[in-house]
Parts: structure tokens; C-alpha cells; sequence
């Protein structure tokens, strides 16, 4: 009776084992399916800005602003697996943050694509060298990537901008707040001029892909450039971080709250004002890599312990 119960725990334990490795292995296949995908690289690089984002304080910005980079936008690569963890071999050092909250747009910013041209696969880059933030007669330029829309990844939410929204910038010493007067999807990739200065405007240009309706503008044949002017700038307090969105993503007030605001204040005007109802995102834009890792691992275990007392106790 005795060995005939020990055999029976043997052969339940083999089960275990061939559960365990069946269970793994399923799991492991799903995981880098969606690594290998455009949802995943959207979330991983989403990532990368929220860890990149946490690094911004004034001293490492200062400090980052001497280090090597490249302003050669021919070396850049699209977005994929390869090139996601590619960049993260290398260091990267943001100088800076942006955001649009009405469209939920928020990235560290950096000085050119990097000394790897590791920085697309973790913000909004420089593409224009020697240009500084707020300064008379310059446009300040910045591009990144267009991910699919499925997270709020880099620059996906640009199109959804209108004239009339402000976009902040900050350097870390001060914000300087711009407001969008133009919007155009249909730029093509040879069409530089829209990084050109004016005389007597100061203005920031954001460039992405209008890859957002491949039907009418083809895949990485356009271009989404917003085009804002200089409203003004205050010191980059804690407190004006927060009311404009240029803290640490985690700490972003959510999109569901944000809908609910009619009006908000303004600290570079110093008014408060009504604004229009923001940007509809996907629910996935609210959604985090992490969340989804950690979703994913509990899945695993749950299924893993609940086969296992099934084979042990069945």
C-alpha cells in the first residue's frame, strides 16, 4: 500500500514537472511574441522614457548638455526589438523635459540622437544643434518616433494637437510655454525648411511620423510637424513642474481627471483658463509596461499553482 501510494506522489510529481516546463514554455513564447511586436516595442520604449524621465534633475541636465551626441538623423533606425535593446547597451542622458497634457504627451528631451544614436528609443530629441529654449529669432526643433498609437508612446498623440494648445518645455532653470498656431500631416521628409529660423519669432517645431493613417499618408512617407509660438517662461519651481506636467510620469494627474477640468491655471500667463476638452486617448494609453509585466508574471503563477493542486489533489 505504502509503495503503491509513493509511485502514485512519483508519478504526480513527473505531471508537475511536465506542467511546469509545458506552462513555462507557453508563457515564454507569448512573451516574446508581444516583445516582437509593435504593441510591445510601443510599451518597452514607453518605458525607456519613464525611466529615462526619472533621471532629469538640474544638475544631471547641466552635466548632460557636455556630452558627446550626433545630430546625423541618416543613422537613425526604425523602432524594433533589435533596436530597443541596441540602445539600451548605452548610456543616455536627458537634458530636459516636454509635455502637451491635452493630448497626454510627456518625454524627457535630449540633445541630439546620442554618441550611439541611442536617444529615438528613449524621447524626443534635438535635431538642430546650438538651439536653445525661449532664445529670440531661433526655432527649436525636436523629433521622435511614432509607435502605432497604442500606448501614449514619444510623439503617437501629436496629430490630435489644435492651435491654441500650449506646449511646455523645460531646461530644468526655466519652463517656456508655446502655443501650437499650426499643424500639417502631410510634410515630406526632404522638406527641412520647417526647421528653419524666423526673424523676430521664437518658436519650437516637433516633427514625428504621420504614420497614423498609412492610407492617406503612407508609411514613413509624411511628416506631423506642430509649429508653436513663445508665450513665456517662468522659473522651473517644483510647483510649476507640477502644473505643467514636467514632474516624473508617474506623478501625472490622470487622463479620466483631466477630461473632467473645464478650466485650468496657466503659470506662465498666470490666468486660469478654459480649455477645450482634451484629446479621447485609448484605453491602452493609460496602461504601463510594467503593469502589463506584472499582469503577465501573476497570470503565470496563478495558472502554475492552480495546475499543480489540481495534479496533486485531483
Amino acid at each position: 500500500m505504502k509503495k503503491s501510494k509513493n509511485i502514485e506522489n512519483v508519478n504526480k510529481l513527473k505531471s508537475m514537472i511536465k506542467s511546469f516546463g509545458a506552462i513555462t514554455a507557453l508563457f515564454i513564447g507569448i512573451w516574446l511574441l508581444f516583445t516582437g511586436s509593435g504593441v510591445g516595442h510601443s510599451y518597452m520604449v514607453t518605458e525607456n522614457t519613464r525611466v529615462a524621465s526619472k533621471m532629469v534633475t538640474v544638475k544631471t541636465a547641466d552635466k548632460n548638455r557636455k556630452k558627446k551626441t550626433s545630430y546625423n538623423a541618416s543613422l537613425t533606425k526604425s523602432i524594433d526589438s533589435k533596436e530597443i535593446w541596441r540602445a539600451k547597451q548605452y548610456p543616455v542622458n536627458p537634458v530636459g523635459r516636454m509635455s502637451i497634457p491635452v493630448v497626454n504627451i510627456h518625454n524627457p528631451l535630449f540633445e541630439g540622437y546620442g554618441d550611439h544614436n541611442q536617444n529615438l528609443s528613449f524621447g524626443v530629441v534635438s535635431s538642430v544643434a546650438g538651439r536653445r529654449l525661449g532664445s529670440p529669432n531661433t526655432n527649436v526643433c525636436y523629433a521622435g518616433h511614432y509607435m502605432g498609437n497604442y500606448g501614449a508612446a514619444i510623439l503617437d498623440n501629436l496629430h490630435y494637437v489644435k492651435p491654441g494648445d500650449v506646449i511646455y518645455l523645460t531646461d530644468m532653470h526655466r519652463i517656456y510655454a508655446y502655443k501650437a498656431n499650426s499643424i500639417a500631416f502631410d510634410i515630406k521628409p526632404n522638406q527641412v525648411e520647417v526647421e528653419n529660423n524666423q526673424r523676430g519669432k521664437s518658436l519650437v517645431t516637433l516633427i514625428t511620423c504621420s504614420d497614423f493613417d498609412i492610407n492617406k499618408y503612407g508609411y514613413g512617407k509624411h511628416r506631423t510637424v506642430v509649429q508653436g509660438e513663445l508665450i513665456g517662461s517662468v522659473p522651473a519651481t517644483k510647483t510649476n513642474l507640477v502644473k505643467t506636467e514636467l514632474t516624473d510620469k508617474d506623478n501625472q494627474p490622470s487622463m479620466s481627471k483631466a477630461k473632467k477640468q473645464k478650466r485650468v491655471y496657466n503659470p506662465v500667463t498666470k490666468k486660469v483658463v478654459y480649455i477645450r476638452k482634451a484629446a479621447q486617448p485609448k484605453v491602452t494609453q493609460n496602461i504601463t509596461y510594467t503593469q502589463i509585466l506584472t499582469t503577465v508574471v501573476i497570470l503565470y503563477f496563478v495558472i502554475l499553482i492552480g495546475r499543480f493542486a489540481y495534479i496533486w489533489f485531483k
